[in-house]
């Protein structure tokens, strides 16, 4: 390919036979056709906003959280306190004495009791083993109360039958 000049000054370059530009088909560029007078200096920045930007919408700060008081409907426990627990039952030891027999002034009665071969005799009041108390002496039976317990709680003992006597 050739290069010449044409013209307005310009290379021109051809391409081939018959394939060249002249300086004709070019247009020329005319910056300041239509622009008007430049005499302002330019004042751009482009890393600083002019127009302050759109301010962001702030949601207001949340209401404060209202604490339920027990019995209010939003609440999520009990409504009321819970009641305390009944109390637990007294459950009295095992009495391990056999009542033998009683004698004695029928105004103030011994009863006998057997404890594994062992025989104690007692009357009204008296403590047995620092745990049993004897409450009453009955012509049948024997009530016994308890060491610690509140003394509405007794357990009757009734007499043994000696044996071959049925």
């Amino acid at each position: 390919a050739a290069t010449g000049t044409g013209a307005s000054g310009r290379a021109q370059r051809t391409r081939g036979a018959g394939a060249g530009y002249s300086a004709d088909t070019i247009p020329t560029l005319a910056i300041d056709v239509n622009r008007g007078p430049m005499i302002a200096t330019v004042q751009r920045n482009v890393f600083r906003f002019y127009d302050r930007p759109t301010p962001v919408p702030t949601n207001p700060p949340p209401a404060p959280t209202r604490v339920p008081m027990m019995g209010d409907p939003l609440s999520i426990g009990p409504s009321k306190p819970t009641p305390p627990p009944p109390p637990t039952p007294i459950v009295p030891p095992v009495i391990p004495y056999k009542a033998v027999g009683i004698f004695g002034p029928k105004e103030q009665p011994i009863v006998a009791l057997e404890d594994n071969g062992r025989l104690i005799n007692a009357r009204t009041g008296d403590t047995l083993d620092g745990r049993f108390i004897i409450r009453q002496i009955n012509q049948e039976s024997v009530d016994f109360g308890f060491v610690g317990l509140p003394p509405e709680i007794t357990r009757r003992l009734a007499m043994s039958q000696p044996e071959g006597v049925r």
